[in-house]
């Protein structure tokens, strides 16, 4: 089996990375490696895959790279679309972690290439796809504004800190959301889509997910006041239902028409739409995972 490595360019120097490459080379494995310069070349390389009896993708990076990775595979026949491995060279490689993939450039590696392959589903907001999440409101504005350095320093502390920083001058979004039988108005403090679990560096958003059950998990915070911060923490904490602040659903699609841009996180990409439609496509790729995989239903 002919495999295609992807290495992000940031990443491919590391000496890990290379000594990985360089074990798996003495194996019995056709190993060929492309190296990412600009942005388009991860959906680049993996066209060039079409119709090349190349049954594997391997993509080293972050979740930027695993995003642009999924977008390229989407791109291709459904019947010709090669596999999926990952190997976790971001900084704070939310699906991985979330996933049990190694972070270690070596086990991650022998994992994609040896290990399980499944059939998992992909998150589509307004035509682009996502394998983790879509985080909007508060959380992505949060994620858009950690220096880069910062986060590398301290993992999700640094998401918590600039938090703590812009909560109380942040004004919420109101809107219209739609979900299956549900239509009402709100004004929303975060909202996120999982078809994982975590986003922004090791925040759990929607802890009940998972990747191969055809539904996507959404968590909605609507604004509270100073005086119920309390409540809104519980209802955090048990994410449970319909609370009076926390509401959490596990659909197939989700509306949301917003009265202002809203910032959104799609697997660490940045966008702002006003109009946002996100629906499931179940087992739209295949992905390998480690067994036992925490994610799989």
């Amino acid at each position: 089996m002919t495999i295609r490595l992807i290495l992000n360019g940031k990443s491919a120097g590391e000496p890990e990375v290379r000594e990985a490459v360089k074990c798996i080379r003495h194996g019995d494995v056709d190993l060929e490696v492309r190296v990412t310069w600009e942005d388009g070349d991860v959906i680049r390389f993996i066209e060039e895959t079409h119709g090349s009896g190349i049954e594997r993708i391997v993509v080293g990076g972050g979740d930027g790279t695993v995003h642009e990775a999924v977008n390229g595979l989407l791109k291709l026949d459904p019947e010709r679309r090669p596999t999926l491995g990952i190997i976790p060279l971001g900084t704070a490689n939310d699906f991985a972690r979330s996933a049990g993939i190694p972070l270690d450039p070596g086990e991650a590696l022998q994992l994609a290439i040896s290990g399980e392959a499944h059939c998992v589903d992909v998150g589509c907001l307004n035509g682009i796809a996502f394998l983790n999440m879509a985080s909007g409101g508060f959380g992505a504005k949060v994620t858009a504004s950690t220096p880069s350095g910062l986060k590398k320093l301290l993992g999700g502390g640094a998401y918590s800190l600039v938090g703590a920083m812009h909560a109380w001058r942040f004004q919420p979004f109101s809107g219209r959301l739609e979900l299956t039988d549900i239509k009402q108005s709100c004004s929303l403090i975060v909202l996120a889509i999982g078809n994982g679990r975590q986003a922004g560096g090791g925040q759990e958003l929607t802890p009940h997910a998972k990747i191969n059950d055809g539904l996507l998990d959404v968590m909605v915070v609507e604004a509270f006041s100073l005086a119920d911060i309390g409540q809104a923490v519980r209802e955090l904490d048990r994410l449970e239902g319909q609370g009076r602040f926390v509401r959490y659903f596990q659909v197939p699609w989700v509306n949301f028409e917003s009265d202002k841009p809203l910032p959104i996180n799609l697997d660490g990409e940045e966008h702002e739409f006003e109009h946002i439609h996100i629906e499931c496509i179940p087992g739209a790729i295949s992905l390998v995972l480690p067994s036992p995989c925490d994610l799989l239903s």
